[in-house]
């Protein structure tokens, strides 16, 4: 099913919200969405791997001798999300894979021709512990070829967007660094056509603060900040111009405030359908990893969060 949304399943209510959320992002990108539950190895006897749809799940879970666990996970979730989008192409299927369910979504992920967005759904216990991330979602998010959105269960409808009638406007909130606008480039484009996706604002944030050196000379020159935050603002106007020509009909709002990154993004999410944040593709020494600012957004955010890898 090339180029397609696809949601991993575990049967949590945390992933049954991610399938809500994939399959309106999979009507807002017009592309099947494939529901994915994985499987360890051995496959336990009689055990039946692709569920193609919702209804040949159900009619497989009924034949004698096979086991109805992962099978009626499979036929819920789909035939919740074609109930949903009537029309929307459902896939559903258990892969099987040696080693964690982490190493089994990377390779599914690295298929060429495979999807276009990996969602999973991430716990949150509250919004001062935030997101609990076990052996699957943080080393998918850091390593995915292509961009993962993790959901949280009760602030995943939120992407669901009902008419404007029934709820203000809402945003899509994206943070970058204007001094590596060029290699974030995959990240500006991520936010800019998900929100011409749903007719949404967009909010772009930076947040920045004064290099060590600066220190003496802001209490000998209290206005120097002001000329930092203003250059600041300037410059990141200047890198969000062509964008915003590009996607005439995005309202784009640029924000730069002086604070960490993370914690700013953070403090922003309450308003946010989805916050978007960048990640390093390079790989390091011990492998691949998530920045300090993703990091701190996927554990704390309130909304669903989209990492996008960039060079």
């Amino acid at each position: 099913m090339p180029g397609n949304v696809t949601v991993g399943l575990n049967g949590s209510p945390e992933s049954f919200a991610a399938v809500r959320w994939a399959a309106q992002e999979a009507v807002l990108r017009e592309v099947a969405l494939r529901i994915i539950h994985i499987q360890d190895w051995p496959v336990p006897p009689g055990h039946v791997e692709h569920v193609v749809s919702s209804s040949a799940a159900t009619a497989a879970h009924t034949e004698p001798g096979r086991s109805p666990k992962y099978e009626d996970l499979l036929a819920r979730a789909a035939a919740e999300a074609e109930q949903a989008h009537p029309g929307l192409s459902v896939g559903a299927e258990n892969v099987t894979g040696v080693g964690l369910a982490s190493k089994v979504l990377l390779a599914e992920a690295e298929t060429p021709g495979g999807m276009d967005l990996l969602v999973l759904g991430s716990q949150g216990l509250n919004r001062l512990t935030g997101f609990v991330i076990g052996t699957t979602s943080l080393p998918v998010a850091a390593a995915s070829p292509c961009p993962v959105v993790l959901v949280r269960n009760g602030g995943a409808d939120r992407g669901e967007r009902p008419h404007r009638s029934e709820r203000p406007a809402r945003q899509l909130l994206l943070g970058i660094d204007p001094r590596e606008a060029e290699s974030e480039a995959p990240v500006l484009e991520f936010g800019f056509t998900e929100a011409a996706r749903r007719s949404c604002g967009l909010q772009i944030l930076h947040a920045w603060s004064f290099p060590p050196m600066y220190a003496y000379a802001q209490a000998a020159d209290p206005g120097l900040g002001n000329e930092l935050a203003a250059e600041i603002e300037t410059n990141l106007e200047r890198v969000v111009a062509p964008w915003k020509r590009r996607f005439p009909g995005v309202t784009v709002r640029t924000t730069a405030v002086a604070g960490a990154p993370g914690a700013e993004l953070v403090y922003a999410s309450p308003d946010a359908d989805l916050v978007v944040v960048g990640r390093r593709e390079r790989t390091r020494p011990v492998g691949p990893r998530l920045g300090h600012v993703a990091h701190a957004v996927i554990h704390h955010a309130t909304s669903p969060v989209a990492v996008v890898p960039h060079p």
